[in-house]
This record gives structure tokens, sequence and C-alpha cells, in this order.
């Protein structure tokens, strides 16, 4: 932008509709609308009396729902056409001489464009493009509605989809504070998911946190013989297959890597954790399907199609690898053991259902986070990887809140996919900490705490040894995620998968160790920092879309998912969301709700046919309930691929009023790179998402 150019900043309100567009195969959005801005900018100073000589003036955006879309003429490609869309009753206006008398009109009535005198508001004529409106239901001119950045299409993502987080972003900078819900209506995947992932997530939150968790990476054996178990041989420490009946150890279990396609229908006791018990039904009902994990850096996923359903005691949580390979020689072990390697060191956000934010910071909660091999969740209690490697694992974290940080908002180049400079962003974990050691104990080494005395202590970590809290009751601790080790598993379940040898001498119970699984997280995650191809070389995470993104997994229960879903069609889902909007004749609701329920499940982990037909039952109903005027506005399903930063730093804040102080006492600012992740002495880190340019910071905090 020249030194003499005036940025112009509009008025709240608007009346423009974020559904009126063309047809993408056909026109190109124009993005930034130059044209419009300026002109507008102009005539808008010149009718204000503002206007000095020799300065360039420019909006610094267009009314909420309004975009600039061009077309070469037929016969002409040197000739372009363009046109603004958005108007309520679905008439584009030609040139921005033709829109500025609306736009004045918008801007001196705060949105409402009851009495306009422009050609479109006063004159039934006019061109419109079929593709647009045919059988739509014209929208009566009137109070303008309040349009969210869930029907702001001045941003999309690669599927047309608005782009909730940008727009989200946009108008935090307009009011300077923002603190609202986070929605997805025009994602039919979102719509989707709002009929089970509550209720899914609200269920394995209460369930013990050994029971395997939907799309988690598990240990597993296809077969375990009647009377067999796996146990571990206290002459050698390895683990074997026992048979009862013949009382010896048979050999080792051919253990896999394998993805929880399906939880068991049938409730699981910690018995179950070791041994089979009696069930009800068979157990493609009462166990597990687990997918075996294909190769994320080959086309050839056909290993997923090899499922097996087995019960419980056939599996182990994949972070304890080590500990049931240690004795089997490496080139014995199932190949997708290293499949599993290759994506530990990578996550996804899942759910995020909140923005909130003052300029120029905002954050973005989330309700659990996939790393590496498992789910974790809001109210989950973690181990923590030590600072130092060589140390043991002697902290746990009680998680409150997951949030997506975004900062440097007022650096950023409006559009964070060119080559910019975007936001910063770092995924950090919060909560209450404990620890083993008292001298990392907030007292330095004062009285232990236990759940019979302290409400505070988790349940959930009771029978480990004595805790101490790392801070002070009013005080959290903020992680980067790569501190999270996995979930602290019940005592009594590490009792079972690790029993402990007790010495004659011993009267006491041993307690189960917490640094299980800690050195085979480090060489899973150093192996696949190495061997991910979409891992840049010297990075070290990868930022999936989504967990089948992020596992890079063709099919999931049979469902074709992600990218490798060839029945995905964004747009004519749009279209059929526009039904519930009131914006389709009744021919077209039925013609598109059958053609669009022919169509294969949606995204990901979640994909299946009960929750699709679920989701349109749904639909079904409100559609009986429709009438012609729209109620809502429409939203995106952009994940927002800004990319988290990442050091081994953490940090305690201050509760006031229910809301946390971050203490921040350092930052480091990393280089301008393509995806991926790099540590190096100034504990800055980059994590690839997948090709996308990005420049991120470090929070050092402790």
């Amino acid at each position: 932008m020249s030194a003499g150019t005036v940025v112009v900043p509009i008025r709240p309100g608007s009346d423009g509709d974020a559904t009126h567009q063309p047809d993408r195969s056909t026109h190109t959005l124009v993005d930034p609308p130059t044209l419009y801005l300026e002109k507008i900018a102009s005539l808008w100073m010149e009718s204000r009396g503002e206007a000095l000589p020799g300065v360039r003036y420019i909006l610094d955006k267009l009314p909420a729902g309004y975009t600039l879309y061009q077309k070469s003429r037929i016969g002409t490609p040197k000739h372009i056409d363009r046109w603004l869309f958005g108007h309520p009753v679905h008439k584009y206006f030609d040139s921005p001489n033709r829109f500025f008398p609306h736009f004045r009109h918008l801007m001196e009535n705060g949105g409402d464009n009851i009495g306009c005198i422009c050609t479109v508001c006063q004159t039934k004529g006019g061109v419109r493009i079929p593709s647009i409106t045919t059988g739509a239901i014209v929208k009566q001119r009137g109070r303008p509605k309040l349009i969210g950045p869930d029907a702001d299409a001045t941003h999309v993502d690669d599927e047309g989809t608005p782009d909730v987080y940008r727009n989200l972003i946009d108008k935090l900078k307009r009011t300077g504070s923002l603190d609202e819900p986070i929605k997805e209506s025009m994602s039919l995947d979102w719509r989707a998911e709002r009929k089970l992932l509550p209720a899914i997530l609200t269920k394995i939150s209460n369930q013990p946190a050994w029971v395997p968790r939907i799309a988690e990476i598990v240990l597993f054996v296809r077969k375990i013989g009647t009377g067999e178990e796996i146990c571990r041989d206290n002459r050698s420490g390895e683990y074997k297959i026992y048979n009862h009946n013949m009382q010896k150890f048979t050999g080792f279990p051919c253990w896999e890597a394998g993805v929880i396609g399906q939880p068991a229908a049938e409730a699981v006791s910690i018995k179950d954790l070791v041994v089979e018990t009696g069930k009800k039904f068979q157990v493609n009902y009462s166990g597990f399907r687990v997918e075996p994990l294909p190769n994320p850096n080959d086309n050839n996923k056909a290993l997923s199609k090899q499922y097996k359903y087995v019960p419980l005691h056939h599996t182990r949580p994949f972070v304890f690898w080590r500990e049931f390979l240690n004795h089997v020689p490496e080139d014995e072990w199932h190949p997708t053991i290293k499949h599993a390697f290759t994506v530990m060191s990578s996550f996804s956000l899942l759910e995020k259902y909140k923005f909130k934010g003052k300029w120029p910071s905002a954050s973005i909660s989330c309700r659990g986070i996939f790393i590496g091999s498992e789910l974790i969740l809001v109210g989950d209690v973690v181990r923590l990887v030590p600072t130092l490697e060589n140390s043991p694992c002697t902290d746990v974290l009680q998680i409150s809140s997951i949030k997506l940080k975004l900062s440097n908002l007022n650096k950023a180049n409006d559009n964070d996919y060119d080559e910019g400079h975007p936001y910063n962003s770092a995924v950090h974990i919060i909560g209450r900490a404990f620890t083993l050691d008292p001298s990392r104990s907030a007292s330095g080494g004062g009285l232990p705490v236990n759940n019979k005395t302290d409400s505070h202590l988790p349940s959930s970590i009771d029978g480990y040894e004595e805790w101490h809290p790392r801070h002070s009751l009013e005080k959290e601790m903020v992680i980067p995620f790569s501190r999270v080790l996995g979930r602290c598993f019940e005592a009594e379940a590490m009792i079972l998968w690790f029993p402990q040898i007790q010495s004659p001498k011993s009267s006491n119970n041993l307690s189960p160790n917490l640094n299980e699984g800690l050195s085979g997280i480090y060489h899973a995650r150093k192996y696949s920092s190495q061997h991910d191809k979409r891992i840049s070389n010297g990075k070290c995470w990868f930022w999936g879309d989504s967990r089948t993104d992020a596992l890079d997994l063709e099919t999931l229960n049979g469902q074709e998912v992600g990218r490798y879903d060839t029945s995905r069609d964004p747009n004519k889902w749009r279209k059929f969301i526009k039904i519930i909007e009131g914006v389709a004749n009744t021919e077209e609701k039925v013609a598109l709700e059958r053609s669009t329920l022919a169509q294969k499940p949606l995204r990901g982990y979640l994909a299946s046919n009960n929750l699709v037909q679920s989701a349109f039952q749904n639909i079904d109903s409100e559609i009986e309930d429709m009438t012609t005027t729209r109620e809502s506005s429409v939203v995106p399903r952009k994940r927002g691929r800004t990319v988290a930063t990442n050091s081994e730093s953490e940090s305690v804040r201050f509760i006031r009023d229910g809301e946390a102080d971050e203490i921040v006492e350092g930052f480091t600012e990393g280089n301008s790179f393509p995806g991926a992740v790099r540590r190096d002495d100034n504990d800055v880190e980059d994590i690839a998402d997948g090709g996308q340019k990005r420049q991120r910071a470090v929070i050092v905090i402790d």
C-alpha cells in the first residue's frame, strides 16, 4: 500500500446474503475486491466532503455478505466481466457506481435497506444468474439480519465453505474484544457431528482412562487361545503367552498396531484388561473393531481392510509398545508397528467450540486433541514428559482447558495463506499439576495430598505414591502439547498390565511405575520426525486437519474418509443446507434431500451411516417446520490450519473470576518456513501442516 493511501473503515451493519454466489465452476472469486474497495471509498469520501486532493482511499472491507466474482466473456476471453453478489433479493451489481447508492444507504442506516433508492432495490428488473436463483425464495427487504462470522463468505476454504476462524479474527479486529461460540452451520460435516459428537465425548469422559477410545492406536493380538493369557515372565521380564492348561509359557504374542474403529458396545470391566470374561454378546458386539494401521507414506491402504473384532484383553495402549516388544527381535515385528511410529509426531485438534480474544490476541477453546496414538480430552489426567530427557516421569496434569493461542494478529496479513506475514499460534494444555517428587512441589517438600482429604486431587490417580501439588490451588499450569506423554491410567489397570515383583521381606503394596512408556515415546516421536514424509528434514510435528488426516487413512469402518472420499460434494451439501435456510422450493428440497442421502457418510473418525442418517432425520424435521423466512446465518468449516508453536517450557497462571492470566517471561520469534517442526537453541519449533507457509513463535514461560 502506497504512502498516500488511506484505509477507510466501514460502519457496522449489512443486509448482505452470503448464500448469494454464482457457480464456482464458471466464476472466479476476486479477493481482494480492489476495484470496489477503491472506487466506493473514493465516492464515499467525496459524498461526505472529506476527500483530500492527491489522496487515494480504500475501504477496509465490503459489507458482510457481499463478494465480487469475475468471468471471461465467451468468444472474447480477454474481456472480463465482474459482478458483486450478496444483495438479499439475489440480484447482482455490475459496477461500483451502481452499488454505491446501496452502500451509502447501508452505512447511513445501520445496515437497513428500507427506503434504499439504488437500481436493484427500486426495480423488479435486472438479470439474475440462473444457477443462483432457480427456484430460490426471494428474501423480502426489511430489517437487516445479523450476519455472524459463520455467514460471511469473504473468506472461504478450498471447498468454498466460509472460513469462520478468519472471519472471527476480522470481527475481533473490528470490535476489539470478542467472546462467542464457534458455529459452522454451512458445513454438513459440522451439522452431522452435532447429532453425535457431544454425546460421544461425554460418554468417553465418563469412562475409565484404560478404556480404548475411538480412533486411537493400540497394540493388539488377533488370537489368544482358550486358557491362554499374556503374562510377564518373572525370570526374564518378557511378556509372553502363558497356557494355563500346560502351565508354561508357549511363546511371544504377535503384536500389531491398529486403529480403534468401533468401541465395544457391551460394557467392559477392569478384569477384561488381562483375561476373557463372560459376555452376553459375540465379540463383534462386545469387542473392539481394530483396523491395522497402513503406512502413511504409502498410497496402498489395503491393510485397513484386514480389521478384526477383538476382546479388550487382546489390546494394550500403544504408548507401552517398548515394554511389550522389548525382547522381540525388530525384524520379527509386524509392519504396522513402524507405521504407528511414523505418526507418533502428529496431532489434530478436536471440537473447537469457542473463540475469545482481545485484539491483537485470541484463543480457540477445544474439547480434545489427538496426540500421537491417544485422544486427550478436557478433564483427563495426563502424564507429563520431563523437561530433561534423562529424568524420570514424576508429574501429572488434570486438564481444565485445551486452547489454540493466536498472537500478533495485528502483524498478520489479511490473507494468511499468501506470502504475507501470518499470525503466530501455539497449542497449550492448561490445568492443575501434581508431582511424586516432593522437591518439585509448591511447598518444596511439604505434606503430600490425597483424595480422601483434598477434593482437588483427581480420584483417578489414587493408588500411586504420595502426590504433592506443583503450585498453589489458585493457579493453573500452562504447558505445550508436546509435554503430554499420554493419559495417566488408573493404578489398578497399571498393576494388571505390569505386575510388580514384591520382595518376601516387604509387606507393603507396590505402587505402579509412572515411568512406563516414557522411553518408548521418546523413540517413537524421534522416529516419526525422521520418517514421516509430511514432515520436512529437521522438523518435529505434523498438524493434521482431522484425525484421519493425521493418520492418512483412506477408510475407517469401511467408509472412505478425508481426501480419499470420492463422494464428497461440499457444493451440493451447501445447497442442501439452503433447504434448511429457506432458499429452495418444495421440489428442490425433495430432490436435494434424496440425492444427498444417497451419498456416503462424512468425514473422519465419526464416519458411519447411522451418523448421517441421524443428521438427516433432524434436517427432515427442520424442513417440516420451515417457513420461507430465513432465521439463521450460515457458517464455515475451515480448520484454520495456522501452525501451533511448542516449547519445552511451562508456566503457572493466576485465576481471577474464572479467568486465568498467563505469566509470560520471554518471547522468541521463529523464521518463516513451509510447514513442519524444528527445535533449536531458542526453543523454537516448526510444525508441518500440509505444506502451508506459516510463521510462528514460541512463548517461553516458566
